[in-house]
């Protein structure tokens, strides 16, 4: 789940990155970014040690990043190491992903069913999920032995029911006037 202080940062870079078109040129850079600060362990330790003063650690930013990804990550990570909050960058290129996906009209959909799926089930799923969404769908699915029959599928915080069990509880609802 992504902090309000990193779906901050990343709206603010998203807006800029749409201003110019540059989704996805951004969206790379910033995962670029990420690993590499993820991935070694000396730099993420240098950058988090509040002992180090900020321009030492912009310097090491500048080495890394300067003329090799966008101009406004490398003010991103500046502001984020003086702020010490570069352990946010996770969360903000994680959210950055989010609403670059939704603005090229695509949408993450997980969706549960009692037993695995075959690939004709999952197109006709998708395509009647992309019918209802109004948008492309990722889709992943996962067996969830608790289900009866049917399927549940999320997507944004959105749970869309079409599972027995589902409108068992619906048939239910409706008889108890809820």
């Amino acid at each position: 789940m992504t902090s309000g202080i990193a779906r901050n940062y990343a709206h603010a870079l998203f807006d800029l990155a749409v201003e110019t078109g540059d989704l996805l040129a951004v969206e790379a850079d910033l995962d670029a970014a990420r690993d590499l600060l993820h991935t070694e362990k000396a730099a993420r330790e240098f950058l988090g040690n509040k002992l180090i003063g900020r321009t030492t650690k912009k310097n090491l930013i500048r080495q890394a990043f300067d003329g090799k990804v966008d101009s406004r990550l490398v003010v991103l990570l500046y502001l984020l190491a003086n702020r010490g909050r570069t352990d946010l960058l996770g969360e903000i290129a994680e959210e950055y992903e989010r609403l670059s996906r939704l603005a090229r009209g695509v949408r993450n959909v997980k969706v549960y069913s009692a037993f695995p799926l075959g690939q004709e089930e999952k197109a006709l799923i998708a395509r009647s999920l992309e019918e209802r969404l109004k948008a492309r769908v990722d889709l992943r699915t996962e067996v969830r032995p608790s289900l009866i029959g049917g399927v549940v599928a999320e997507s944004e915080g959105q749970e869309i029911e079409l599972s027995i069990q589902g409108q068992l509880k619906g048939l239910a609802d409706r008889l108890e006037g809820k």
